[in-house]
C-alpha cells in the first residue's frame, strides 16, 4: 500500500506541474498580445492618385453686337374694309351690269333701277322752276319801276326758293337709281336679281376691299408694353418657303385687353396688290420686342442644373471653374446669359457633365 501511495503522489504533481506551466505559458502570451495592442501603431497612407483629365470641348465666348427679342404669334387675316351697300330709293331692278366676283371701282355702276315713276315728277318740277324764275325776273324789274310791292317780290322769291328744292329732291331720287360703287374691291356678293323692286335700305351688295388686309393678332398682357401704332412686324404665310415674309405695320392697338385670355387686340396692315393673302386665313406673325446690344448667346445644352440657380463651365489654366449665370431670351436652341460670362471665356459647351469645380480638362476639336 504504502508504494502504491507513493506512486499516485508523483502522478498528481506531475499533472499539476505541467498544468501550471501550461497555464503560465498562455498567461505570459495574453501579457504579451495585450502590451503589443496597447502600443502606438504607425498608419500607412495610401499614396494620393490624381485623376485624369476630362476630355471637354470648349466655344470661346463672342457677344452679339446686336440681337432681335422676337416671339412668333398665330393671326387671322381680314379685309381692309367691308362695305355693304344699299338702296337709298325704291324702284325695280332694270340691270346689274357687274357679275358677281369682280373687281369693281369707286363710282362704277353696280344696279340700275326704273326711272319711270321718277322721271316725269323730275319733268314736272323742272318746269315749275322755270316759271318760277320767270315769275322772279318780271317782279324784280317791276320793283326797280317802283311797278310792283316789295309783298309781291319777297312772294316771287319764296316761290323760286321752294320749286328748286323740289328739283333737286326730285334729282336727287333720280340720280340713286344709279346705285354707285362707294370703293373700289370685290364685289363679293350680290344680294338682288333684275326684276326685282327694292325699298330704300335694302342691302343689293357687298364689297370687299383685299388690296389692303390687316392681320389681326392678339398680344399677350406681359409683352403689349413693348408695341405701339408705327412698329414693324414680319407676316409668314407661304408654306411653300417658310422663310418668305412679308413686312407689316401696326396701326392699331385696343384700349381693351381682353378680360378671359389677357391678351390685346392688335392691328397690322399690309399691302395686298399682289394678292398673297386671303380673308381669314391664318399666317404666323413674328414680332419685335426689343434689339439686346452685345448679347452672349450659349448653346442650352451648356447650361447646368442647380439646387439654387443655373451654372456653366469654362476653362480656366487648363482647370475647370463653375461660374453661376443669370438667363436671358431663349433662341431656338440657344439661351441668352445675361451675367455670369465675359466676352473671350472659354465656355464647356460638351464634357461639363464630367467635370467638377478644379477638375484638370483637356481640350479636344467640336465635332461637326
Amino acid at each position: 500500500m504504502g508504494k502504491k501511495s507513493t506512486e499516485i503522489s508523483k502522478t498528481k504533481n506531475s499533472w499539476l506541474r505541467r498544468n501550471v506551466i501550461k497555464a503560465v505559458i498562455i498567461l505570459v502570451a495574453i501579457a504579451i498580445l495585450t502590451v503589443l495592442m496597447k502600443m502606438p501603431t504607425k498608419k500607412q497612407e495610401a499614396p494620393a492618385t490624381e485623376a485624369p483629365p476630362v476630355n471637354v470641348t470648349v466655344r470661346t465666348v463672342t457677344p452679339e453686337p446686336q440681337l432681335a427679342d422676337t416671339f412668333d404669334l398665330p393671326a387671322v387675316v381680314e379685309p381692309n374694309r367691308i362695305v355693304t351697300v344699299s338702296s337709298e330709293v325704291s324702284g325695280r331692278i332694270e340691270r346689274i351690269p357687274p357679275e358677281e366676283g369682280s373687281r369693281v371701282n369707286t363710282g362704277e355702276l353696280l344696279v340700275k333701277l326704273n326711272t319711270d315713276l321718277i322721271l316725269p315728277e323730275f319733268e314736272s318740277a323742272k318746269a315749275q322752276v322755270g316759271r318760277d324764275q320767270i315769275e322772279f325776273d318780271r317782279m324784280t324789274n317791276l320793283s326797280k319801276e317802283n311797278a310792283a310791292t316789295q309783298r309781291d317780290l319777297d312772294n316771287a322769291t319764296s316761290q323760286l326758293a321752294i320749286s328748286k328744292a323740289l328739283l333737286e329732291g326730285v334729282s336727287a331720287r333720280l340720280e340713286r337709281t344709279s346705285i354707285l360703287a362707294p370703293t373700289s374691291g370685290v364685289l363679293n356678293d350680290l344680294l338682288v336679281e333684275e326684276g326685282e323692286y327694292v325699298d330704300p335700305g335694302k342691302p343689293v351688295a357687298q364689297i370687299v376691299d383685299t388690296e389692303t388686309v390687316k392681320v389681326v393678332v392678339e398680344i399677350p398682357e406681359r409683352d403689349i408694353a413693348f408695341f405701339s401704332t408705327d412698329s414693324k412686324a414680319e407676316i409668314f404665310a407661304n408654306t411653300k418657303d417658310p422663310n418668305e415674309s412679308l413686312t407689316g405695320t401696326i396701326t392699331f392697338i385696343s384700349e381693351l385687353a381682353d378680360s378671359k385670355t389677357r391678351t390685346t387686340r392688335t392691328e397690322i396692315t399690309l399691302d395686298n396688290r399682289q394678292r398673297l393673302l386671303r380673308s381669314g386665313q391664318i399666317v404666323k406673325v413674328r414680332l419685335t420686342r426689343r434689339i439686346l446690344k452685345d448679347a452672349i448667346l450659349v448653346p442650352l445644352l451648356a447650361v447646368i442644373p442647380m439646387e439654387d440657380g443655373k451654372a456653366v463651365y469654362v476653362v480656366n489654366s487648363s482647370q475647370a471653374k463653375r461660374r453661376d449665370v443669370g438667363l436671358g431670351i431663349i433662341k431656338g436652341d440657344q439661351i441668352q446669359i445675361e451675367t455670369g460670362l465675359e466676352p473671350g471665356d472659354k465656355l464647356i459647351i460638351a464634357g461639363h457633365r464630367f467635370v467638377a469645380p478644379g477638375q484638370k480638362v483637356n481640350i479636344v476639336p467640336e465635332k461637326k
